[in-house]
């Protein structure tokens, strides 16, 4: 009796044991995932049969000079772990509770509020959206009564609205109410919203079409926006520590924005009336709740929405965009995301669908692209997700006398419409670079011969036929040297 009962007492301990092993598993593959990650960040593009390149977080916040990263990783629909990074070689884990601009990710929070109000039937997203403005009035454009302003078409990008984005407001200026913003009235810095194009005959993002939408919810909820994200979106969802206030209370430990070079922005962050397009202030852990949070309700589980806001939210229009955010992909690819910069402030997420796997970044200084996509590769690789695996690109010979007329100085319209930017194409012995703006001297490995690529950010520059650089979609024209 003695002996079974010793036997019974050595077998339940063993017992005991694997369950406790089982438990402390998890965190373990997550603590070593994790450093696998700060370790393994790579180029967008690789070249077959050369070494793939590896850099771990800090060399590369280094490299593009953001003082603060803080992330958050999402596997089956849990954060597995979150941190906060720092230039000095620092790291918080979980993340800092101190907030950043996440400049566009807000429109996916727009678009999933739109998408709450729509299913309670406070707003209609298909009906003229003038009802919802007065006493503001859209100016005449290409809308008629068979193609009206919706709201709906407003969240899509497809309203034909203008004003790509927005440069905010430094402290000290005047800063305009969203219906000045809409009206391009003093105090406002950026031109007036119009309806360029016949509503829904095409897709042109547009932060004015989104505080176009912001007023609309506004007038016909009848609470101010920044209440009704309280209300509605924020509390709900568990993000205590976000708000869509402009400016954000000095009280609030929040970052401060950095430039290019590194230098921060005066006086921290600019303010930004528009904030259905741009004025969330929110935390790594707090945004993947709310993505979280998002996937749960489109699979029918508890959630801070109802089911089919998430899934009107998640159709996809035209462009692959839904009501805020980008849907791309099917079956274990499907997957929502999107990405956001104000200034001094670079920001990303994606969040996959079928298996609950996502990641959030936000930066602090405006290189912060650079280093959120070469993170979230880093995740991809480590959590064997179905995508982001880095481009693979072939050596080739290239026509060095031909490519030597290219090398000088020259200038592109930058892709947000806000400026032009300048850069230079030059040799440095047998080695060929492109001089950027934001990060500097990036090298390029020929591709043809008359063709290279940039292995650090991704971009392809090749030979226009009048005379300039094609790098990525924009043509650089040559400038006088």
């Amino acid at each position: 009796m003695g002996f079974a009962s010793a036997g019974l007492k050595a077998t339940v301990s063993v017992a005991l044991l694997g369950m406790l092993i089982g438990c402390a598993a998890p965190g373990a593959r997550d603590d070593s995932r994790r450093q696998t990650v700060e370790h393994s960040l790579t180029p967008r593009v690789e070249i077959a049969g050369q070494p793939a390149m590896q850099w771990n977080v800090y060399e590369r916040m280094r490299r593009y000079r953001v003082p603060t990263m803080a992330v958050a990783v999402i596997e089956g629909g849990r954060v597995v772990w979150s941190a906060t990074y720092g230039i000095d070689g620092s790291a918080r884990l979980p993340a800092a509770n101190e907030r950043f601009q996440a400049a566009s990710l807000s429109k996916g929070v727009t678009g999933g509020l739109a998408a709450i109000l729509a299913a309670r039937r406070v707003i209609d997203l298909d009906a003229p959206v003038d009802r919802c403005l007065a006493p503001l009035s859209l100016p005449r454009g290409k809308q008629d009564a068979e193609h009206p302003v919706t709201l709906r078409n407003l969240l899509q990008h497809t309203s034909g609205a203008t004003v790509n984005g927005f440069d905010g407001y430094a402290p000290g200026e005047p800063v305009p109410t969203p219906e000045q913003v809409v009206r391009g009235e003093t105090p406002a810095k950026s031109p007036a919203v119009v309806i360029a194009t016949a509503p829904g005959s095409a897709y042109a993002y547009s932060g004015g079409g989104y505080t176009v939408a912001q007023i609309a919810m506004s007038h016909c909820a009848g609470a101010s926006f920044a209440d009704l994200m309280q209300r509605e979106v924020l509390m709900p969802a568990g993000m205590r520590r976000s708000s869509f206030a402009q400016p954000l209370p000095a009280s609030i430990p929040h970052a401060v924005g950095h430039a290019a070079d590194g230098e921060p922005v005066p006086g921290g962050a600019n303010t930004y009336p528009e904030l259905a397009a741009a004025g969330l202030w929110t935390t790594p852990d707090d945004l993947a709740r709310w993505l979280i949070g998002v996937r749960d309700a489109e699979e029918g589980r508890p959630s801070f929405m109802p089911t089919d806001a998430a899934r009107t939210m998640l159709a996809p229009g035209m462009n692959k965009y839904g009501l805020g955010v980008f849907v791309s992909g099917d079956g274990e690819h499907r997957r929502f995301m999107h990405s956001g910069g104000n200034l001094g402030f670079k920001s990303s997420y994606v969040m996959f669908l079928a298996s609950g796997n996502g990641v959030v970044v936000l930066t602090d200084g405006d290189n912060g692209s650079y280093l959120g996509g070469e993170f979230i590769k880093a995740v991809a690789a480590a959590y064997g997700w179905p995508d982001y695996a880095p481009r693979v690109a072939t050596r080739a010979t290239l026509d060095e006398k031909t490519m030597a007329r290219y090398m000088g100085h020259y200038r592109f319209e930058d892709a947000d419409s806000r400026g032009n930017r300048d850069l230079s194409l030059f040799r440095g012995g047998a080695r060929w670079f492109l001089d950027l703006p934001d990060i500097g001297r990036t090298e390029l490995v020929p591709t043809s011969a008359l063709a290279f690529v940039a292995p650090e950010t991704g971009y392809t520059v090749t030979v226009d036929d009048d005379g300039g650089l094609r790098v990525g979609s924009r043509v650089a024209r040559k400038t006088q040297d």
